[in-house]
């Protein structure tokens, strides 16, 4: 065990016999079980707002979830000598959900609507507010706008550059239609449906966060971004990462919607929603954010690969788009 794990586990009541590294954390064995620590960098008002409501959750839903442990001190979070903040769960052992097994897919989105089911009406203290669905849309533009503004001033343009000055007028227009198609009557249907129920979302939904367990009983973990939202975000996130390796398949986008939907109705509003996440140009968004974030120095690779393969795989998705249309008909 090296010095930075002996120091972070001293911290917590915990009988260590050994430790290993994994994606993005620390594991320790102990005859409990396993125990993960993990960089955090959000509050302690957010940590003690999860930990509420996993409680909760936890108590309706039939499986096993990730919770986060307290120190010796009671602290929901430790730091390491560099100042890096860290929290400890309990450690869900299994594999991730496989995006190239559709059956796994499937199975996610009906565990997700039982998980969505339990992360209704919580109690809190403070009264449930709806989000705003259309500020998410708002702040990809402004960055949208604010690498092409960037773009344009440079004096000496690379490839990578051109490539995306050549795009954006088509993809930005991709932007407004996603906005509009989300007109006043559909969005008071969702806000409706959103306070009513008291709907929260995992925050993260994505395949590493899907486990399969020992006896293939599949759950979920990593629970921070948790929060108040309509939870068909948690289902777009979680689709469009698996459409996007599966070739945006129709056949498995209806077999996941329709799995997930035979637990908790799927509203024609709902449907719209989708459509409208699905049509905004996720992907064209994440290579200018990546092109903002990167270090300045470095030539900007990555984003052009990324850039390249989204736009080989358009035809795809415009095709999977025309065919989800029907659906908020």
């Amino acid at each position: 065990m090296n010095d930075r794990a002996v120091t972070l586990f001293e911290k917590y009541d915990l009988e260590i016999e050994k430790t290993r590294k994994g994606r993005g954390m620390l594991i320790a064995t102990t005859p409990h079980g396993e125990i993960a620590l993990t960089e955090y960098a959000g509050s302690v008002d957010r940590l003690l707002f999860v930990r509420e409501k996993m409680e909760q959750i936890a108590q309706k839903f039939d499986g096993k979830l990730d919770h986060i442990l307290p120190t010796t001190e009671g602290e929901l979070y430790c730091s390491d000598y560099e100042g890096q903040n860290y929290i400890a769960k309990q450690y869900l052992d299994g594999f991730e959900c496989n995006v190239l097994q559709e059956r796994q897919c499937i199975e996610a989105m009906q565990c997700m609507a039982k998980l969505h089911m339990a992360m209704r009406h919580l109690q809190t203290q403070q009264p449930y507010q709806a989000d705003r669905l259309l500020d998410d849309f708002k702040r990809k533009d402004a960055e949208l706008v604010r690498a092409r503004n960037f773009m344009r001033r440079l004096s000496r343009k690379d490839e990578f550059t051109l490539m995306f000055l050549r795009a954006y007028e088509r993809y930005w227009q991709q932007t407004k239609l996603a906005q509009s198609f989300l007109d006043a009557a559909c969005l008071q249907a969702l806000e409706r449906k959103q306070l009513t129920e008291e709907m929260y979302v995992h925050g993260d939904m994505n395949q590493h966060n899907i486990i399969m367990l020992q006896g293939k009983v599949m759950t979920f973990r990593n629970f921070e971004k948790l929060g108040a939202h309509l939870q068909m975000k948690d289902v777009y996130f979680f689709m469009r990462k698996i459409l996007e390796k599966n070739h945006w398949s129709v056949a498995l986008a209806d077999q996941m919607i329709e799995s997930y939907a035979a637990i908790t109705p799927v509203e024609h509003a709902e449907y719209c929603y989708l459509y409208a996440r699905f049509l905004y140009p996720e992907k064209f968004w994440k290579v200018a954010n990546g092109y903002l974030n990167r270090r300045k120095s470095l030539p900007p690779h990555r984003q052009k690969e990324k850039l390249v393969t989204f736009e080989q795989r358009e035809e795809e998705r415009q095709l999977f788009l025309n065919k989800w249309l029907e659906r908020c008909r």
